[in-house]
Order: structure tokens, then sequence, then C-alpha cells
């Protein structure tokens, strides 16, 4: 499943916790995990300009894959409902006609543990905190800044004026 779009996860009940109930993602959960790179960006001292088409354009771009956001809680032992989950990022740096100039996993899981409510927000927002937490460090880092600085090539026409 690629996204944080849909169904992220199931309540789940009885000993053997049997899915009974499907979650889902309110609003755009995509756009949201893209907000929050950016505040990653913008916290570690970069002017981030958003792309509306990335492969139309001919700098650097950041590129973001959820490949993973899921979670679950259990309801058998209600009115105490466990919360976990798990959210895993791929992120590259990508350049016109370079390919990937640089790129990092990120993975972080959440849990909560509280009387009579969900925990899905608080699970997800534990688990999102430390990706950024790491990404902060990450576009930090030496690695990502020369990944940067690295010299795009020129951009070159094959079409012919006459």
């Amino acid at each position: 499943r690629k996204g944080a779009n849909g169904r992220v996860g199931w309540g789940r009940f009885t000993l053997f916790a049997i899915p009974i109930v499907p979650i889902y993602v309110t609003g755009d959960g995509n756009t949201e995990v893209m907000n929050e790179i950016q505040a990653a960006l913008t916290h570690a001292g970069y002017k981030v300009e958003i792309a509306e088409d990335a492969a139309a354009g001919t700098g650097k771009v950041l590129v973001c894959k959820v490949d993973r956001f899921k979670y679950n809680n259990y309801t058998w032992a209600f009115p105490f409902v466990p919360t976990w989950g798990q959210t895993k990022l791929d992120v590259s740096l990508m350049g016109p006609d370079q390919g990937v100039l640089w790129n990092r996993q990120f993975e972080g899981r959440g849990t909560s543990w509280l009387w009579f409510a969900n925990g899905y927000s608080r699970a997800a927002k534990s688990s999102t905190t430390k990706i950024l937490d790491n990404m902060v460090s990450a576009f930090s880092a030496d690695e990502f800044r020369a990944a940067l600085e690295k010299p795009t090539p020129e951009v070159k026409s094959t079409a012919q004026v006459k």
C-alpha cells in the first residue's frame, strides 16, 4: 500500500485481535506528510518551494513516498484501548538527468494507552514526531547539503529551429 490516504488500520476485538472496524484517514494524509516535511526542511534552514509537477521542473526536487502508514487498536480490553502503529517514508533528492542524488528511509512507531478513546491520532503523531526529528538531523547533515550543492547539468533541447 502506498500513500497515507484511505484505510490505515483496524479496530480489533477478541483475544485473537480479529479486525472488525476499518479505520480511515480524514483529510488528505499525503498533503499532511508533505507539509510536515516542508516544516522539517524549514527548521533545518532551507527555503522551500512547492513543485506542482516535479517532472516539469529543471531543478532538484525532494520526493517522498509513503511506504507504510498503518495503525491498529485493540478494543477487547475496553475501556482501556491500546493503539499502535508504524509510518515508513522513503525520501529522495532527485536531480534533472542525474537520478537520485540523496536517499533516506525514515521509520517511526507510535503507541497510545487511553481510557474510553481511540488513540490513532496520538499514536500517529508520536510516530511522525520521531520521523521529523530524524529528518531535521538528516537535512542538516553535510551529505544532504553536498547533494544540494552538486552542480546541475545544463538542460539541452533537442529541438531544431529552422
